[in-house]
């Protein structure tokens, strides 16, 4: 395995190993008694948490590992080149006249795709990551990652009732079996980027790899 994949391994262990604990501790206690119901409540805040907080792990590990390369913006693929432009094209958008873009395009822009990538902007969850927010995120940065929309629901409903427990209002959530389905949901959806990122870094999909050399590759496998 690559030192990217144990990274990835190492953070997912742990965040499993915790969620199991307090499961444990859901468990052992009296069926529908006030420690349960505390504990579920835990349970359920810690879950989510620790879905955001991965997702956002494996977003920044990429991005990370596309950096150390040191590559220059233009030898990146679309969606990349677009992220690591973001903070040249912000800043642009603070003065659209014709003589400001005139100067951008003529004399900046090439300079920029001849950069070293650094991404100022990284992917967010604006405090809420949303199921389609992490469908959008995947897609930028061109991931496939198809469980997200196929247990949109259930990380709906994760997100939904999380922000009642934060928001203080009295959510219960009935028993083990009740909370298991979206633990289920949210693991599968986590492995899944997991996967797809290793498999991004190693493969190297960010790159922008020419026509050319894309045609060659396709003649040899004849």
């Amino acid at each position: 395995m690559s030192a990217w994949s144990d990274q990835i391994e190492a953070d997912l262990k742990w965040r499993e190993a915790e969620i199991a604990s307090l499961k444990l501790l859901a468990a052992s206690a009296d069926h529908a008694s006030d420690r349960q119901r505390a504990v579920l409540r835990a349970l359920w805040a810690m879950l989510y948490a620790h879905y955001e907080g991965f997702c956002l792990f494996c977003w920044n590990l990429m991005l990370d590992a596309i950096e150390k390369e040191a590559c220059a913006i233009e030898d990146l693929n679309e969606n990349f080149a677009k992220l690591a432009m973001a903070d040249a094209f912000n800043k642009l958008r603070s003065d659209l006249s014709s003589d400001r873009i005139w100067i951008f395009i003529r004399n900046e822009f090439q300079t920029h795709l001849k950069t070293a990538v650094k991404f100022e902007k990284r992917l967010e969850t604006r405090s809420n990551l949303w199921p389609n927010l992490a469908v959008e995120n995947n897609r930028a940065i061109g991931l496939d990652c198809n469980l997200f929309e196929e247990n949109a629901a259930l990380i709906k409903g994760l997100v939904s009732r999380r922000n009642e427990i934060a928001h203080g209002k009295k959510m219960v959530i009935k028993d083990l079996k009740e909370y298991q389905s979206y633990e289920n949901a949210t693991l599968l959806v986590m492995h899944e980027l997991a996967v797809c990122v290793v498999n991004a870094i190693e493969c190297r999909t960010f790159l922008n790899i020419a026509p050319a050399i894309v045609t060659l590759q396709n003649q040899s496998q004849k």
